[in-house]
């Protein structure tokens, strides 16, 4: 279903429509409180990364999730990409009331084309953020931004707090699609769920390990190297991996960990 206010809203189910490197993965980003708050409602989303995960996988006290999506000129997102977001979401968490992932119809802004820190990710969010959780609907965050991060030039995306991730598309864009590179849409789709994954509490961050398996070396990932978690997901190492593939599937390990914090 589409409607045009002042965006576009994409609804993604189980049937859904669409209308029209250098490294994947996330980077252990600062978290909240950074300020984003709670847009006036009681839920506080300005929180530590994995805060929420038990709120994000069960049905329990949030029965729907709606995902806002918005991006800096330059940097929109690719259609395919968030198809991707749309299955692993539906995949792994318990929403009885379905999940709606809503991209704005227009950029927030034109983009500083050169380094966002996690604070300047974050100061996007607050001027810009519009949908926050209400009743039983939980509402989380995906902004795409142009440039780089500041803390290291080759990281696509980070989850900065609990219900809050971003991608950095244009730098996307520069290392896909060509001879020898993964389509954007994998790639875009790779980086999402692996943000999304760690909002969903992995690797042992918000939820518990049915067994050990983080690679406490490397943060809060997976020592699995074929899981959607494996450190390595944000590394040019992992680029040839997706040629020809779509994203990467969690491990049975992650899997179980979701379940038994509610999801599925």
């Amino acid at each position: 279903m589409t409607r045009f206010h002042h965006r576009t809203t994409i609804r993604l189910t189980s049937a859904f429509m669409l209308v029209g490197s250098l490294a994947l993965g996330c980077s252990d980003a600062p978290t909240g409180p950074g300020g984003t708050g709670n847009g006036g409602g009681d839920y506080s989303h300005d929180r530590a990364t994995g805060a929420s995960a038990n709120d994000l996988l069960s049905g329990d006290s949030y029965r729907r999730l709606v995902v806002q999506v918005q991006y800096v000129e330059g940097a929109a997102p690719d259609a395919q990409g968030l198809e991707h977001l749309e299955s692993f979401l539906n995949a792994r968490l318990n929403k009885p009331g379905g999940i709606e992932i809503r991209v704005d119809g227009a950029p927030i802004g034109p983009g500083t084309g050169t380094t966002y820190s996690a604070a300047d990710i974050r100061a996007l969010e607050e001027a810009h953020r519009t949908e926050y959780t209400r009743g039983d609907t939980l509402a989380a965050y995906l902004i795409y931004v142009d440039g780089e991060y500041d803390q290291q030039a080759n990281v696509l995306g980070i989850a900065y707090n609990n219900t809050s991730t971003a991608l950095f598309g244009e730098k996307i864009q520069q290392n896909t699609g060509g001879i020898g590179q993964p389509t954007r849409a994998t790639v875009e789709g790779t980086v999402a769920n692996h943000e999304f994954g760690h909002i969903m509490g992995l690797v042992n961050n918000g939820s518990d390990m049915q067994e050990p398996h983080q690679d406490t070396g490397n943060g809060r990932h997976c020592d699995n190297d074929r899981c959607l978690m494996y450190f390595s997901v944000r590394t040019t190492d992992f680029l040839s991996n997706l040629i020809g593939a779509g994203p990467p599937s969690l491990d049975q390990n992650c899997i179980d960990d979701l379940r038994g914090n509610g999801g599925k």
